[in-house]
This record gives C-alpha cells, sequence and structure tokens, in this order.
C-alpha cells in the first residue's frame, strides 16, 4: 500500500514539472492539426486565386469598355466632321444651280452683251455662208421688208451693201418693170440684210436689228443690245 502510494506520488511531481512547463517562454505545447481549418486555408487559397482572375477579367473588361467608348467617339466626330463637308458641297451645288437656272434678266449687262457680241458673229458667219450658196437670199429679205410698208406709201429707198445691190437691180429692178426704187449702196452693212425707207416709213431689215430682236424676245422683251459692225 505503501509502494503503491508512493508510486502515485511520484507520478504526480513528474505530471507538475510537465505543466509547469507552461510557463516557459520557450515551451509550446503540441496540438492536434486541424483539419478544418486545413481545408478552409486550400478553399481560401483557391478564392484568392479566383478574386485574382476576376480582376483581371475585369480590368480587361474596363479596357475593352474604354477602347469602345473611344472608337464610338471619333467614329461620331468623323461622321460629324463628313456630313458638315457634305452639307458645304451641296449648298455649294445648289448655289450653281441656282445660277444656272437663273433668268436671263439677272445676267450682267456685260455677260448679256458678250454673249450677244459672240452671237452676232456667228450669225455673221451663217449669213456669209448662205449667201455664198444661195447669194438671192437678200432678195426675200428685202421682198419682206418692203411687204410691211403700208400699200400708199411711195417712193421706195433702199440701202444695201453693194454685192447685194447688184442682186436687188438683176432680180428686182428689170428694165421693164414699173418698179421706181432709189438703192443706196453701203459697204458698211453686212450683205444679206436691207434698210426700207420712204417718205412715212422706215424699216431697218438689217441683219445686227434682226438679231436684235430676236435676242430681246428670248430675254423677254426686257433688254435690246445695240450691235455694231465690226467688218
Amino acid at each position: 500500500m505503501l509502494v503503491k502510494y508512493h508510486l502515485v506520488v511520484k507520478e504526480m511531481t513528474s505530471m507538475s514539472r510537465i505543466l509547469n512547463c507552461e510557463v516557459n517562454d520557450e515551451c509550446r505545447p503540441w496540438r492536434a492539426p486541424d483539419l478544418e481549418a486545413s481545408r478552409s486555408s486550400k478553399y481560401d487559397f483557391k478564392t484568392v486565386n479566383g478574386e485574382s482572375l476576376s480582376d483581371r477579367e475585369q480590368q480587361e473588361k474596363i479596357r475593352q469598355q474604354s477602347y469602345e467608348k473611344s472608337y464610338a467617339k471619333g467614329y461620331m466626330e468623323g461622321l460629324a466632321q463628313g456630313q458638315r463637308e457634305i452639307q458645304k458641297q451641296v449648298e455649294s451645288l445648289g448655289s450653281l444651280l441656282a445660277t444656272l437656272t437663273m433668268p436671263l434678266q439677272g445676267l450682267d449687262d456685260k455677260v448679256v452683251h458678250e454673249l450677244a457680241q459672240l452671237s452676232m458673229a456667228v450669225v455673221k458667219q451663217m449669213v456669209r455662208r448662205e449667201l455664198k450658196m444661195s447669194p438671192d437670199e437678200v432678195v426675200a429679205v428685202v421682198r419682206e421688208a418692203i411687204n410691211m410698208l403700208p400699200v400708199t406709201d411711195a417712193g421706195i429707198t433702199l440701202e444695201l451693201h453693194p454685192d447685194d445691190a447688184k442682186l436687188i437691180r438683176e432680180y428686182l429692178m428689170q428694165p421693164d418693170s414699173a418698179t421706181n426704187w432709189h438703192i443706196i449702196e453701203s459697204p458698211l452693212l453686212t450683205r444679206g440684210g436691207c434698210r426700207v425707207m420712204t417718205n412715212n416709213s422706215r424699216i431697218d431689215a438689217t441683219v445686227e436689228n434682226r438679231l436684235n430682236t430676236l435676242i430681246a424676245e428670248v430675254m423677254g422683251g426686257e433688254r435690246k443690245v445695240d450691235f455694231q459692225d465690226d467688218d
């Protein structure tokens, strides 16, 4: 009994020593691994990696959104610039069309005069060519002018280019004709035209005057251009 008590006391003494080691800073108690903590750490590791991957995706998404926003802004600015340029072209074209469709009355006097002079030159060339091919054309002009005179007018005087005067004498003033006309030869007159005068009337059938009348009609009768023979 005494021996058994001694063993118990001895064991208690040993346990006391072990427990007394807890007050020593160099002693650390041993504990079994916590399986739940290990699983939690493993899960947290995955979560951290997952969060890092999500951050990269988020950054990539932000970059993509920034790119798309910049692209859209540039596209809209370019579109607006293009629309402004197109509008300018349309306005310019509209002004050009308005000029082309502007009535002749609105043209500058200088432009009208130059166009008329050009027309006059063209007509003169056409008249000369026509007279070369059909020199008796002036006969029809003289007849038309005389027919415009009042029936009571007498004492007719014709002013003609010398070459045309020769034709009139040949075709309209035969020796046996009762026609009593007086002819004045004027080298300044354009061939193909004439002036017919009586005591009471005067008809200007010159090429210049006929063209002047024609242009006045084209312009609505509001303009009349004076032509000078430059031959």
